[in-house]
């Protein structure tokens, strides 16, 4: 009796490879409404996260770790959908640097504003044109970390699903509630629900150690170079700084994420404590 294992594509003109490739771009991604991750890791923590994986490809020549070799069964024997592709393919579709030799087709996953739940301590997040995609997973992975509720991304420019982005955010996207919207909704929906919004710009009046935060509430990040536009300006109750002590005059947007989540993560968590007697 034969083992059964997944197909073996060795045409680079194979319409399921060529839909890998396409997947690698924004258009493939917008159009499809689908994105690829790669990695054990990665992988793995989806099917643990029961987040929705549509297929699985992987090269058995570069695979050569006990586990993702099993976890590769596993979906096989689930009735997983996946392919294996020759060394040949399996190189012009990876980006890592030290290719692990698997990977996965997964299903965009939106949550509409109408459909979110806001308690009353909850932290929120909202990005606006971050233009380097290492920037941004880093930001999910440090909002995931921090206890943010929800991510929204306002505008356009903003791609979560890249492949940079899933890889610097580390599994994070599995388990982060993602919202697109304009500025103008993120503004009637935080006017809406009484929601405190809070800007980080390097000009900002308050400086983020004296700020204390007005829950639920929610932080807003702009592009790196322009910071936040002006209508999301606008939208905010507060701007805090981040004060600088040395010779420059900002911090990195993903490490002025870091500082501020945090700050905001350790306030709330200060009003949740019983208060003593």
């Amino acid at each position: 009796m034969h083992e059964k294992k997944y197909p073996l594509l060795t045409d680079p003109r194979d319409t399921r490879f060529l839909t890998f490739r396409f997947l690698q771009t924004p258009q493939g991604r917008s159009r499809t409404e689908l994105y690829l991750i790669e990695g054990i890791r990665h992988v793995a923590q989806a099917v643990e996260q029961k987040a929705p994986l549509q297929s699985v490809f992987y090269d058995p020549s570069v695979l050569s770790n006990r586990f993702g070799r099993k976890l590769v069964d596993r979906l096989l024997r689930r009735g997983m959908p996946g392919v294996r592709l020759s060394p040949q393919l399996y190189r012009q579709l990876t980006l890592a640097a030290e290719p692990q030799g698997l990977g996965a087709v997964m299903r965009q996953e939106w949550t509409r504003m109408e459909g979110l739940s806001i308690t009353r301590n909850s932290l929120w997040l909202g990005i606006e044109a971050i233009e380097s995609a290492g920037n941004l997973g880093t930001i999910i992975r440090t909002a995931d970390a921090a206890g943010v509720a929800g991510i929204f991304l306002i505008g356009t420019d903003t791609d979560p699903w890249d492949p940079a982005t899933v890889r610097a955010s580390m599994g994070s996207l599995f388990s982060q509630k993602f919202i697109r919207c304009t500025a103008r909704e993120f503004r009637d929906w935080s006017n809406a629900r009484g929601v405190t919004v809070v800007g980080s710009s390097p000009k900002g009046l308050l400086s983020y150690r004296d700020f204390r935060c007005r829950w639920p509430v929610a932080l807003l990040l702009g592009s790196e170079k322009e910071g936040l536009s002006d209508h999301l300006k606008e939208a905010c109750d507060f701007m805090v700084r981040i004060p600088m002590v040395g010779r420059c005059d900002s911090v990195n947007v993903a490490v002025a994420a870091g500082v501020l989540l945090f700050e905001m993560s350790h306030q709330v968590s200060r009003t949740r404590r019983p208060s003593p007697g």
